[in-house]
């Protein structure tokens, strides 16, 4: 769900035109996020009839490659995509994530933990992102979402975990409404529900580049994270985009350049006044930001890249 899923989904027509015939199944429903030998022992017959007839079998996120790993081992061409970094490196994970022929990184910090904790069979694939055609302008999004013109509009998405960060995004929300006028602050809650007090709850049904194109700010406060979608949607956008100082998000922007970071949460507050009192340097990070998208966080690349990690699986004996 959420950013990965994007993600996922964005890789599919490029992974096709080059030849590789994908069909994504959702499995949130059928891979629990317990583990244990009665479940894992069920989970596993799912998983291996599910991947019946397939040259190949791509896990999202580390509890998709647990089961892929009781399901086939090493019998069958199989890998992980390691979106976020891990909120654990126990031997027990580690030694099923050894059994894929390759973990795909989303940043540099991810391979690193990864690597620190033995890991193998690592390499890194920046995800790609790409503005869809026919998105509407800042003016139409905001229409849309039933946002005045003239509004400082501050946004973020995510789900609702405790490292999504949500009620830091509510806490500086609060305070800038209470200093800059007409000042809305917009959340996605992704794969769940959390009333919001301060910030407008998104309906997960919004199309996230919309809210996104609709922004001033993008805010994302989030505690871990591997990589970060929404930031990369924002940048894509020309957006002033600020992301908490995190190893992996640092490797996304150069600070006061292309992005902002905060370690601080009471700096951080002061830095989006900043933001919102300078138009003129909000314009130029925002400029610097669609630049270093285009550069840095290209599509066809990673499209390419992902063809031929899965070429180089299946063709492994």
């Amino acid at each position: 769900m959420g950013g990965m899923s994007t993600f996922a989904a964005s890789l599919v027509p490029g992974l096709e035109a080059a030849g590789i015939e994908v069909v994504t199944d959702v499995a949130d429903d059928w891979i629990p996020e317990k583990t244990g030998w009665q479940v894992d022992r069920k989970v596993s017959r799912a998983v291996r009839d599910a991947g019946k007839g397939f040259d190949f079998v791509l896990a999202w996120g580390y509890r998709a490659a647990w089961a892929c790993s009781e399901a086939f081992y090493v019998k069958k061409p199989w890998g992980y995509v390691a979106y976020d970094t891990p909120k654990t490196t126990h031997d027990q994970l580690i030694g099923r994530l050894a059994a894929a022929r390759t973990g795909v990184c989303c940043s540099r910090a991810t391979k690193r933990i990864l690597d620190d904790a033995d890991g193998v069979n690592l390499e890194v694939i920046v995800p790609g992102v790409r503005v869809p055609a026919g998105l509407p302008s800042k003016e139409v999004s905001r229409e849309q979402l039933g946002l005045a013109a003239d509004a400082r509009v501050i946004v973020g998405a995510g789900r609702p975990v405790n490292d999504t960060a949500i009620d830091v995004f509510e806490d500086m929300l609060e305070m800038v409404i209470a200093e800059v006028p007409r000042t809305v602050g917009m959340f996605q809650i992704v794969g769940g529900s959390r009333k919001l007090t301060h910030a407008k709850s998104v309906d997960a049904g919004v199309d996230p580049w919309v809210l996104v194109q609709a922004a001033d700010v993008v805010l994302c406060p989030d505690r871990r994270a591997g990589f970060k979608m929404t930031a990369a949607m924002g940048m894509a956008l020309g957006k002033a985009v600020m992301c908490r100082e995190l190893p992996s998000l640092r490797e996304m922007g150069v600070p006061d350049v292309s992005m902002e970071f905060f370690n601080d949460e009471g700096d951080a507050y002061y830095q989006i006044l900043d933001l919102l009192g300078g138009p003129v340097y909000m314009e130029s990070l925002g400029m610097a930001a669609r630049a270093r998208a285009e550069d840095y966080l290209g599509l066809d690349r990673c499209v390419e890249n992902f063809a031929r990690m899965i070429r180089d699986c299946v063709g492994r004996r």
